[in-house]
């Protein structure tokens, strides 16, 4: 397949659900590249959001123990949150690290970012490497969120993996592009 493949062409779009600000479902008509037209492809829109493994001085990882009720399970998570209007996502996920854990990060290391759903959308995860992190406060997440501050270090992020204990996909793709540059 060719790297210059036209996209997809909307020819018309309605929305079946909207919810705003955290979820709107639209019903597209599109016509493929290969000039097929699908009557039916839908589309699910959540607001971005910003991710980060975040280490600190001592090259502790930071994650949380928490309740997430898409995946019905307790596990890790690393700091993340959804961006605001108006707030860049190095912002908001400085904002989520104070919120969530307490910390203030030294250097922000952009790495990429990436649809959370190849064919539906749902949002865009802007991944983050965060270093240098101290602590600076209590955590004060302020929603409904019951979260456990948990500094583990590499070693044992990669057991939680193999464990199934960090089952949400974009906080396994914040560490795939965060290992490599972690010692």
């Amino acid at each position: 397949m060719r790297a210059d493949a036209e996209v997809w062409k909307i020819l018309d779009e309605e929305v079946a659900f909207d919810a705003p600000p955290y979820l709107s479902v639209t019903r597209q008509r599109v016509r493929t590249d290969s000039g097929v037209e699908i009557d039916d492809y839908w589309q699910v829109r959540l607001p971005d959001f910003a991710i980060a493994v975040a280490v600190t001085d001592k090259n502790e990882i930071i994650t949380l123990w928490q309740y997430k009720h898409g995946a019905r399970r307790h596990g890790l998570t690393f700091p993340a949150g959804h961006i605001n209007p108006g707030e860049d996502a190095a912002t908001a996920v400085r904002r989520e690290l104070l919120e969530e854990t307490g910390y203030e990060t030294g250097a922000v290391t952009p790495l990429g970012r990436c649809a959370v759903s190849g064919n539906q959308g749902c949002g865009e995860a802007h991944l983050f490497l965060l270093t240098g992190c101290r602590r600076v406060a209590e955590p004060d997440a302020g929603d409904l969120e019951t979260m456990e501050v948990r500094l583990l270090n590499l070693e044992a992020v990669e057991r939680a993996i193999q464990c199934g204990n960090i089952a949400v996909l974009p906080h396994l793709a914040v560490w795939a592009a965060a290992r490599r540059y972690l010692a």
